[in-house]
Parts: C-alpha cells; sequence; structure tokens
C-alpha cells in the first residue's frame, strides 16, 4: 500500500493491487493494515493537491462523511461566518481502498476486468477541459454590458459593486432591470437590493430589477440558482422558474429549473415557500405538482464545490458535466444503465473526473470542448 502511494509499484505490481482492492476480504485486512501503520491520522490529503488527484484518479472514487452539517454556502458579502459544506479530508488510505473510513456515501465503482478493462485503455484524452470558475455577463436595460470576469473589483456601474466573488446591487442609483447570465463553467454570487443572496450556478440566467418598488420583489430563472432571501412579509420574494412561481416565506432554498431537465425541483434548506397551493417544509422538495422528502443539503453540493449524484442516469450526469466544464456531449452507440451515486470535486479536471467514472465501464473520448461517449 505504501509503495502505491509513494509511486513506487512496477506495472505488474500495480496490477496485483487493484486484483487486491476489488477482492472485499483483501479490501478489509488492507484497511486493517493501513489502520495499523497510522497512515489515516497522519498523511490526510486535500484533494486538490496534485499527489491526492493522480492516487484519486487510479483508485477511481472517493466519498464524504455521512453526519456532517447541511450544505450551506457562508454569507460572503458581509464577511459574516455562515454555515459550511464542511467535507472530510480524504485519508491515504481511504483513497487506497476507495471507500469511506467510519462507514457512509461510497462513490460505488468496481474495478474492470478482461474486455472492459482493454475499452477503459482506449479511452483518449486530446485536449482537456477546465473546470469552471466565477464570472457572468451583466446586461442592463440601459443597454450596458459588463463582462465580470475581467472587471475589477469596484463600482462597474451606478449602484453595481463587483467585491471579490459577489456582484452588490443596491437601490440609491435609479430602477432598472437587469440580466445576470452565467456561460457554461461559470458561477456567480449576487447580492440584491434587499440583501437577498443568489448563488447563480453554471449556464444560468437571473432577470431582476435594481430596485424593488412593487408589491413583489420578483425575480425570473432559467438554469439554477441557491437564495437566501430577507423575508419582508409586506414585499414577498417571489421565483419565477418555469411554469412554477415560489414564493418565500422567510426562507433558503434551491431552484434547478434548466430547460434541458425533465422538470422544475425546488428544494428548501430552511423557513419555508409556498408553490400554487402546496407548502414546502426544510427537508422537501417539489417537482410536478409532488413534494417529496429529500436530503436538502445533497441540492447545493455545487454551491461547495462538489457535484453530487444520487441514482443519476448517464445522461443526467453528462449534463451537468458538460454545463460545469463547458464541453458540447456526444453519444455514439446505445448508452447502458449505469446508475451513479456519490460526490466528486467540482475543481478536478475534466479527465480526471471521466477516470473516475470510467470504471463504471464508460468510454470516451476527450477533445477540448467534445466530450464522445462511446457504448
Amino acid at each position: 500500500m505504501l509503495k502505491y502511494i509513494n509511486d513506487e509499484l512496477t506495472s505488474m505490481e500495480e496490477a496485483e493491487f487493484f486484483e487486491l482492492v476489488s477482492d472485499p476480504a483483501e479490501l478489509k485486512r488492507l484497511r486493517a493494515i493501513a489502520e495499523k501503520l497510522d497512515i489515516t491520522g497522519t498523511a490526510s490529503l486535500e484533494l486538490a493537491q496534485p499527489k491526492a488527484d493522480d492516487i484519486l484518479s487510479d483508485i477511481l472514487g472517493f466519498a464524504r462523511e455521512p453526519d456532517l452539517a447541511e450544505a450551506l454556502p457562508g454569507d460572503g458579502a458581509d464577511g459574516k461566518a455562515g454555515k459550511k459544506r464542511s467535507y472530510r479530508r480524504i485519508a491515504a488510505a481511504a483513497i487506497v481502498c476507495g471507500l469511506v473510513l467510519g462507514g457512509g456515501w461510497l462513490w460505488r465503482f468496481s474495478r474492470p476486468s478482461g474486455n472492459t478493462a482493454s475499452k477503459i485503455a482506449q479511452n483518449l484524452v486530446i485536449q482537456d477541459a477546465m473546470p469552471g470558475h466565477t464570472g457572468a455577463v451583466l446586461t442592463l436595460s440601459t443597454g450596458k454590458t459588463y463582462l465580470l470576469d475581467t472587471a475589477a473589483n469596484g463600482l462597474i456601474s451606478p449602484g453595481i459593486r463587483k467585491a471579490d466573488q459577489a456582484l452588490n446591487v443596491t437601490a440609491d442609483a435609479g430602477v432598472y432591470e437587469a440580466t445576470l447570465e452565467t456561460p457554461y463553467g461559470s458561477v456567480q454570487q449576487l447580492v440584491l437590493s434587499d440583501g437577498t443572496k443568489v448563488w447563480l450556478n453554471a449556464g444560468s440566467t437571473l432577470h431582476f430589477p435594481s430596485a424593488f418598488r412593487g408589491p413583489q420583489r420578483r425575480v425570473e430563472l432559467n438554469g439554477e440558482a441557491y437564495f437566501e432571501v430577507v423575508h419582508n412579509e409586506k414585499q414577498p420574494f417571489v421565483v419565477v422558474a418555469g411554469a412554477d412561481v415560489i414564493q418565500d416565506l422567510g426562507t433558503h432554498f434551491d431552484v434547478n429549473a434548466y430547460c434541458d431537465e425533465p422538470s422544475v425541483k425546488t428544494t428548501l434548506l430552511e423557513g419555508s415557500v409556498r408553490i400554487g397551493a402546496f407548502t414546502l417544509s426544510p427537508g422537501q422538495q417539489y417537482q410536478n405538482g409532488k413534494i417529496s422528502r429529500v436530503n436538502a443539503g445533497n441540492s447545493i453540493a455545487w454551491v461547495s464545490g462538489f457535484f453530487h449524484f444520487e441514482n443519476a442516469d448517464l445522461y443526467s450526469v453528462m449534463r451537468e458535466l458538460g454545463r460545469w466544464y463547458n464541453v458540447d456531449v456526444r453519444y455514439e452507440g446505445q448508452m447502458g444503465t449505469q446508475k451513479f451515486e456519490g460526490d466528486l470535486q467540482r475543481s478536478l479536471k475534466l479527465s480526471q473526473v471521466l477516470k473516475l467514472i470510467a470504471g463504471m465501464g464508460i468510454h470516451y473520448t476527450l477533445n477540448g470542448q467534445v466530450l464522445t461517449i462511446r457504448s
């Protein structure tokens, strides 16, 4: 195990090692050895580190601790300490064994063998795709457009100020309409003039006024956004997403309303929201006229830099990867019925993510902005 971590295995030894970790009995024995060597206590690695990335990609999986607090981003713009999604550091032994110490979620994979291993060996990366970043395009009803990726911190227009990762809007420069668009490969935080905080996911558009003057504070969403609303009974906050009209009743909630997804999903983390005749409580999700109980924190894993997949099919996984890495996903042949579960860091390069999920029998060619999935 230590030779693997230190890149000291020959190709033959590496093959033998993977045979071992594919056997549940041997995997259990390796874990016991790791604990005796105290690897788990002393060699914890952040996945962002190059070494951890390499090991992670080779092993094809990692997971998160199950009993951490639900995912809520920090307050960011005003500097106050907010709730954070806190993902456990992955111990070297856990990476090697492909499991989470202490139980919990597991990125489910099987080490391929025989013909499948041969096909995966044919997977090709011609040009890699990098992960997304903070940035958006702001368009005002006055006709002015601002590219936030390159805009410097400070006042970029009357009533609009950029501060590191966030865009802050104030109501002291008249009333105008604005559209904030995050292209594929970008995310953006926005603080509206009423103090409501919005995190906009990749490939999303939010239309909003610079100041809320009417009986409602109304915004329109296409894509996905997480809202932390400043409650005001006299002027309710309303999100229009597709056919759904979501009214805040003192709320933190996520709305997934991408045009290429089957339906709009609204997930409540805190407070209450009303959608038509339905009222949601924390931990509930509304979709197509039905309410279900979910782990609400998983819905905003993206805010804290993670993909979360739960019983997800190949197409839904690839839609999410396509938006974040700004790639055109194409398919050749009949796709399988694999289901994916687990969390993956959005800071990984696309080639690393593909290598992680290749253990599920995914065959691909990646050439910059074109990703071809083959049967």
